[in-house]
């Protein structure tokens, strides 16, 4: 099999290349690159093709490869073909579970590679990516599976003259590559997304392989970015390996914006940024709404806008904390992306975009990824219900418990003990255990607990503990003999021994006194 167009041939050629990589689902036009040569980036990732393809060619021909390389690009050819039998995503073509037949499809994945390739005018020698999207962990058959087709792969394109190359997860699919002995690839592109620009260290794939130039790092995930006015969706990547190019040197990083901080004007908003928050020089604002948006609550402004091509940034690669010096007191850190419609926000955890902390003096502390309205308003969330509601009769008495509830907008101050739904006793908002002695005689008495929030809201109420009477012991006499009474209450610490009482009560008596003693119980 050849390698493609002449006129490609004339100016690219295979070659290591260390710097800054992106791909995108197409091929940026070249005008596009034009505008990017603003950019950190001197290489791009295209995809020739295959059965998971997610685009078409679009603006890829040998006329933009070769316009490509000569402009100081360097190229990084993916193929998508069959993937893992396990993989998550559906609607998927997927590789044979039988190892014999895996194996053959990776070298026709090969074959229809090498052959894209060519009609796009990519040399002998260049590297192939088989992109294997993440698949489970867990399962070894489809590990098995995996390692089947991609030593069909690696096989076939080393025949054909091309460098074989696997895309794919450090967690799943660079792991069960690294174990293929002479079928191991080539060169590896590891997509981790923990946003560090280097090669080596990740904690899945040993520094001990693909040592030579010979590691692709995908760092961060699908973003916007923009350089010289031009906006595309992009994969951020960090190459020491082989590609598609013409030689020409990589630009230096841009230099990191600076950290920084910047108050509302009023004095009670601050917001304050680390060096990794913004991808280049950016103005941070932080602007009090002209109305409060609830009586007695505060809110401000949040923007960032790009210096270098005055676009807003719409979110932020390090979280901005937003410190409202403004004392809570019952009101609900809330989000709005207008300014009118507001949401609560939770408390600070990761993977949310925006999250906020109470702090010890009441004020609170917002941490965000992306820029919009925050502030203080009228708390209309509930608390959470109490859980592990529990109960026990003590001494004729039951005695509650429970686990204590959490609010939005700080401490659970109180909670109430509903006895038939209505409030019967309060207890502060750091009890967390109770006695009651109201029962019903004659029919069920039911119990829940519930809490209540700084701004007076009640949460839903527990489960509920239900209380019943005892059956009466069928044997004991209608009416009970006043020696009987008499006795009980002087075996319990109450006067002496009645003179009219059997030396040996009847039996009748024992179950009596064992129902007197516990006249309810609860019910399951």
């Amino acid at each position: 099999m050849t390698a493609g167009g002449s006129a490609a041939n004339l100016q690219a050629r295979a070659q290591v290349f260390t710097g800054y990589g992106f791909d995108a689902c197409t091929a940026p036009s070249t005008n596009a690159l034009q505008a990017w040569s603003a950019s950190p980036y001197r290489a791009v990732g295209i995809y020739l093709g295959g059965v998971n393809r997610a685009c078409a060619d679009g603006n890829l021909s040998p006329a933009w490869v070769s316009t490509a390389v000569s402009m100081g690009w360097s190229l990084l050819p993916l193929y998508v073909g069959l993937q893992a039998p396990c993989v998550g995503a559906t609607r998927l073509q997927r590789i044979s579970s039988t190892q014999a037949t895996a194996v053959a499809q990776g070298r026709a994945a090969a074959d229809d590679a090498a052959r894209l390739a060519g009609g796009f005018g990519l040399p002998a020698g260049s590297p192939i990516y088989f992109d294997m999207e993440g698949y489970k962990t867990t399962d070894t058959a489809c590990t098995k599976a995996v390692q089947s087709f991609v030593t069909g792969w690696v096989t076939e394109l080393r025949t054909l003259a091309f460098v074989p190359g696997v895309y794919g997860s450090a967690a799943s699919t660079i792991r069960d590559v690294s174990t293929l002995g002479s079928a191991l690839p080539d060169v590896v592109w590891i997509a981790n997304w923990n946003g560090v620009e280097s090669v080596f260290g990740d904690p899945y794939v040993s520094d001990s392989l693909w040592v030579n130039h010979q590691r692709v790092h995908q760092y961060k995930g699908g973003h916007r970015e923009t350089w010289g006015g031009v906006t595309i969706n992009i994969d951020s990547s960090y190459v020491d390996a082989a590609v598609v190019g013409n030689a020409a040197p990589p630009p230096p990083p841009p230099p990191e914006p600076p950290a920084g901080s910047v108050g509302s004007g009023d004095g009670k908003a601050t917001a304050t940024w680390t060096t990794g928050s913004f991808p280049s020089t950016a103005v941070v604002t932080l602007t009090p709404t002209t109305q409060a948006p609830t009586p007695n609550g505060y809110a401000v402004q949040l923007t960032v806008t790009d210096t270098q091509t005055s676009t807003p940034v719409p979110r932020f690669g390090a979280p901005v904390s937003l410190h409202l010096a403004v004392a809570a007191n019952g009101l609900a850190p809330s989000f709005s992306t207008d300014g009118t419609t507001w949401t609560p926000l939770k408390k600070a955890a990761p993977g949310l975009d925006a999250g906020y902390t109470l702090l010890g003096d009441g004020t609170v502390e917002i941490e965000t990824l992306v820029p919009g309205y925050f502030g203080l308003l009228a708390d209309t969330v509930p608390p959470s219900r109490p859980d592990g509601v529990t109960g026990r009769m003590v001494k004729g008495a039951l005695r509650l418990s429970w686990r204590g509830s959490t609010d939005n907008a700080g401490p659970v101050v109180s909670y109430d003990v509903l006895l038939d739904g209505t409030p019967s006793a309060h207890v502060a908002g750091s009890v967390r255990r109770v006695i009651v002695r109201a029962v019903h005689p004659n029919v069920p008495t039911v119990y829940r607990v519930r809490a209540i929030d700084s701004a007076g809201t009640a949460g839903v109420a527990s489960r509920a503990v239900v209380v019943v009477p005892a059956k009466r012991p069928a044997d004991v006499p209608r009416v009970v003999p006043r020696w009987a009474w008499a006795l009980y209450d002087s075996q319990h610490g109450k006067g002496t021994r009645p003179a009219a009482a059997p030396r040996k009560p009847p039996a009748w008596y024992w179950h009596w006194a064992a129902w007197r003693s516990a006249p309810f119980r609860l019910r399951g």
